[in-house]
């Protein structure tokens, strides 16, 4: 009799250790079906947890590179934009040079050449004071002062017209990679100013600019060169993009891998413990029904 008794007890606590256990990997499982995610808790995998946090910092960490090479291209773009112009604008002043070299030039037509000369200058210096975001992409990206003077400055001097910090602005863009995004306004732009400004005086005071066809063209070739300079870094900086869209793509993929459930797998272990706890419920209501009709006996 007291065998018997001890018998069902002890089955009657394994049964309900059982069903509390079935309960708990019901609402796990049902927690992943939900969200899809192995991982719950730390304590369900610490190794896969600690290696899904160092995927989580690369992929924060590519994406902030990502964002500065998206700053890079948006300024390299605004300097070849203006460059573009400022050679439009020196294929200009070369012609009305070649044309005022002629004798047979009036003085009023030299006094109309240098007016336009001057909006030619005074486009060209407004070029040169392109900004991107409030920075000046001829200026070292620094923001406040425009790095170069305007021409109706009274103290106007195409020498110093350039105020800018003389060292570039580089971009980290990887692990011991930079990209130059800036050259110093002056490096870029003194020719063509001194250039330009020499004819306006020139012709202002009724000369012939014999000088200023070689000076433009000298000055016409730095801003070429300057392109072609951004142009590389250009190519550089899509470069590095395309590399950190490969490397985000192969972090999360491992990501997924230590995070992700098997959706079907999911469902269908949740379908099995289910199943497993409607059994194992039954058996107890079973065990309950035995232990009563015991106890009458």
């Amino acid at each position: 009799m007291i065998l018997g008794r001890v018998t069902q007890s002890t089955l009657f606590r394994e049964l309900t250790t059982s069903v509390a256990r079935l309960q708990r990997q019901i609402a796990d499982a049902q927690a992943q079906v939900s969200s899809q995610k192995k991982l719950q808790n730390p304590s369900d995998d610490p190794a896969g947890t600690a290696a899904a946090n160092r995927l989580h910092g690369e992929v924060r960490a590519l994406a902030a590179a990502k964002d500065g090479i998206g700053l890079g291209n948006a300024v390299l773009s605004a300097e070849d934009s203006a460059l573009q112009q400022v050679e439009s604008l020196l294929t200009r002043a070369s012609e009305i040079a070649a044309q005022t070299t002629s004798g047979l030039v009036t003085p009023e037509q030299r006094q109309q050449a240098s007016a336009e000369v001057v909006q030619i200058e005074s486009s060209v210096l407004s070029l040169a004071n392109t900004a991107v975001g409030g920075r000046y992409v001829f200026g070292g990206l620094a923001s406040g002062q425009q790095p170069f003077a305007n021409l109706d400055d009274p103290n106007f001097d195409a020498a110093t017209a350039y105020s800018g910090p003389t060292d570039p602005f580089v971009l980290p863009i990887g692990s011991g990679q930079t990209v130059t995004l800036t050259t110093p306004g002056d490096h870029v732009f003194g020719a063509a100013i001194t250039a330009l400004d020499d004819m306006r005086q020139t012709l202002a005071a009724g000369g012939t600019p014999t000088t200023s066809i070689d000076a433009l063209a000298g000055a016409a070739a730095g801003i070429g060169e300057e392109r072609a300079a951004i142009g590389g870094r250009m190519t550089r900086l899509q470069d590095r993009s395309d590399q950190i869209d490969s490397l985000t793509a192969g972090a999360q993929t491992l990501v997924s891998g230590i995070e992700d459930v098997d959706l079907s797998a999911a469902i269908s272990r949740f379908v099995q413990l289910q199943t497993a706890l409607q059994a194992a419920l039954a058996v107890g209501n079973k065990l309950q029904t035995s232990v009563l009709d015991f106890l009458q006996l």
